[in-house]
Formats: C-alpha cells, sequence, structure tokens
C-alpha cells in the first residue's frame, strides 16, 4: 500500500527544487493554503476597515499610532498568503489596503482638514515641498540628485523593516509615506474646482509605480522570517525580485522625465 507514494513524493522534491509548481512547494507548508482556505476571505475582509483608520489621529499619540497600527487591517491575511507563495493575492491584498488608505486620509482632508493637518506626520512639510513644485515647476520633484537619494533611503528602511518584522513594519512605513502623500492629493483635490480629476493627477504615476514595487518586495521579504528560513526563495522569486527593482528603476526614470510637465498639469487644474 505505501510503496507507489514513494514516486510522487520523489516528483514533488523536484518540482520544488526547480520550482516550477507552486502547488508542490506548498503542499506541505504548515501554513500553506490550509490557513488561507479554511477561513474564505475572513481575515481579508478586515481590510475594508482601513479608511476608518486615519481617523485614529484624533486621539492621543494619534499621529503616529496611525502607522503603527495601519497593518493590523491587513497582515493577517497579507502574512497568510505570503506563507503559502500565493504572491499574487498577497500582493492585490497590500495594494487595496493602500488604496483604501488614501481613500480614509483624502476623506478626513475633505471633513476634518485642521485635525489632518496636525495629525499626519510630515503632511505639512510635504505639502508645501509638493506645493512649490506645482507652483513654480522646480523643487526636489525636479531634481535627482535630491530626490534619488531619499527615494534609496525610504527604499533601505524599508527593505530593513520589512525583513526583521516578517512584513509587517514595512507596511507600517507604507502607512507613514501614503499617509503624508495621501494628504498633498486630499488638499490638492479640495483647492481645484475639478477634485476629482486633480486628485487622480495628483497621484502622479511614478508614485504609483513605487508603491507598487514596494509592496511586491514587501510580499517577498516578509517570507523568510514567516518561514524561519534564511532564503526561501527560488527561481519564481528572483523573476520577482527583478520586476520590483525595475519598477523602483521605472520611478526614477519617469520622475526624471515627467515631472516638470506633470507639474504645469496639476497647476493648470488649480488654475481653472
Amino acid at each position: 500500500m505505501s510503496e507507489p507514494a514513494a514516486p510522487e513524493t520523489s516528483e514533488a522534491a523536484a518540482q520544488d527544487s526547480l520550482d516550477v509548481e507552486p502547488a508542490a512547494a506548498v503542499a506541505d507548508d504548515p501554513g500553506g493554503p490550509g490557513d488561507v482556505d479554511s477561513r474564505p476571505e475572513t481575515s481579508a475582509a478586515w481590510v475594508l476597515l482601513t479608511p476608518l483608520l486615519p481617523w485614529l489621529v484624533a486621539l492621543p499619540g494619534g499621529p503616529w499610532l496611525l502607522p503603527l497600527a495601519a497593518p493590523l487591517t491587513v497582515y493577517p491575511a497579507f502574512a497568510a498568503r505570503v506563507k503559502a507563495r500565493r504572491y499574487g493575492r498577497a500582493w492585490l491584498l497590500a495594494m487595496a489596503w493602500a488604496a483604501l488608505l488614501s481613500v480614509g486620509v483624502i476623506t478626513l482632508v475633505a471633513v476634518r482638514p485642521l485635525l489632518a493637518a496636525n495629525g499626519i506626520v510630515h503632511g505639512q512639510a510635504y505639502k508645501a515641498e509638493m506645493v512649490q513644485w506645482v507652483a513654480t515647476g522646480t523643487g526636489k520633484e525636479t531634481t535627482p540628485a535630491q530626490f534619488v537619494p531619499e527615494h534609496l533611503l525610504h527604499l533601505g528602511a524599508f527593505l530593513v523593516l520589512t525583513t526583521v518584522s516578517a512584513g509587517y513594519l514595512g507596511l507600517a512605513l507604507g502607512a507613514f509615506l501614503m499617509a503624508y502623500m495621501s494628504y498633498f492629493v486630499g488638499s490638492l483635490a479640495l483647492a481645484s474646482s475639478r477634485p476629482v480629476v486633480a486628485g487622480l493627477a495628483a497621484w502622479v504615476p511614478w508614485s504609483v509605480i513605487r508603491v507598487m514595487a514596494f509592496v511586491l518586495l514587501g510580499v517577498l521579504l516578509a517570507r523568510p522570517l514567516l518561514m524561519r528560513q534564511r532564503w526561501p526563495f527560488g527561481r519564481r522569486e528572483a523573476w520577482l525580485f527583478a520586476l520590483a527593482f525595475a519598477g523602483i528603476a521605472a520611478d526614477i526614470a519617469l520622475k526624471t522625465v515627467l515631472a516638470p510637465r506633470w507639474g504645469l498639469l496639476l497647476r493648470d487644474l488649480l488654475i481653472r
């Protein structure tokens, strides 16, 4: 009865080593599909509460509580998908979380602008920096010598925080960055006679690509600590790492080329 099982085990091991069939790699993973499928989308449903999180800034210590607590609505479902090597689902879930967090901050700016101004860490400073770019066409946004080191600093901090916390602190840093960028988006939208168009345009394409790349890196680098393995990566992950770093390069290239003209577009939306 037990002899026929041996070839299947051998075949699964071979497939795992070649990283050809993801299902084989997950089959023996104690945190694999069972963790995700046994409670279909219950844990993922918590992400729908994300737009409410910016109101945490009304509490004592709220400005820092927001980025630290923001991952709570997504992390359990995110971690389960990462452990199961369901990278696409983990990425989509984290992207949905980031989008909903942005919606929540923009809503706070629209409803309680003073609370948002006082509660979103670095929001006012970032807004002033971006307003200078929109008004004059100059500033950090159009100067690679200034924005590239800052982007690389954020990237380095994100890589380290993600790796040492199985992804949680990387999401917290992402929430911090998303919050102050969204504060500017909401402020610009409110100042425009076409708030929806201005809000969409203010989420500049290079920033969107950067968020997508950061999230993909977060998905991959959360895995070692979750799996308690130093290097739980194969050829599949190598391609995903390459894709993520290509996104980082595209962010810098697009910003360098498009930022001067994009500032004029946003200025036009404010004038009309």
